[in-house]
C-alpha cells in the first residue's frame, strides 16, 4: 500500500470518527417532543419515559384535589393526560404545552412534568 493510500485511509477514519461523535453530541442535546400522532401510529412501551407536545384542548382542563386532567391534541389525534401537582400559573386550554412522563396501560398519559410554551420557550414551573 502506497503511503498516499495510508494516509487517505487514516483521514477517512478520523472523519467517520468526528461525526460519529458530533452526532452522538447533537442528539443529546436536542429536546425532541412527540405528537398525539406519533403516538398513536407508534406507541411506546409503558415504561419508556416519553416527551408529548400539542396544544391544550379548550375546555378540556379539570382540577380535582392534586390531580390535574386535561386532553392534548396536535388536530388529528387527542391523548388524555393526568398529571398530580401545581401546573404552571400561564397553563390553560388552548395553549401549547410539552408533558414528560409515560403511556398508560390502556391509554392516555401519566405527566410527571408538564410545561407550557410562554414566548417561544418552553418552560417548567417556578
Amino acid at each position: 500500500m502506497s503511503g498516499r493510500v495510508r494516509l487517505a485511509l487514516l483521514v477517512a477514519v478520523v472523519l467517520v470518527g468526528v461525526v460519529v461523535v458530533v452526532v452522538a453530541v447533537l442528539e443529546r442535546s436536542l429536546t425532541y417532543y412527540r405528537s398525539p400522532t406519533d403516538l398513536a401510529t407508534r406507541p411506546p412501551s409503558t415504561t419508556e419515559s416519553v416527551r408529548l407536545g400539542g396544544l391544550v384542548s379548550a375546555g378540556s382542563v379539570h382540577h380535582s384535589g392534586a390531580v390535574v386532567r386535561f386532553v392534548l391534541t396536535d388536530g388529528a389525534h387527542d391523548v388524555d393526560v393526568v398529571t398530580r401537582g401545581t401546573p404552571p400559573s400561564t397553563f390553560r386550554g388552548g395553549q401549547g404545552a410539552v408533558v414528560e412522563g409515560h403511556v398508560r396501560v390502556g391509554g392516555g398519559f401519566d405527566a410527571q412534568r408538564v410545561l407550557v410554551r410562554h414566548s417561544n420557550v418552553y418552560k417548567p414551573p417556578s
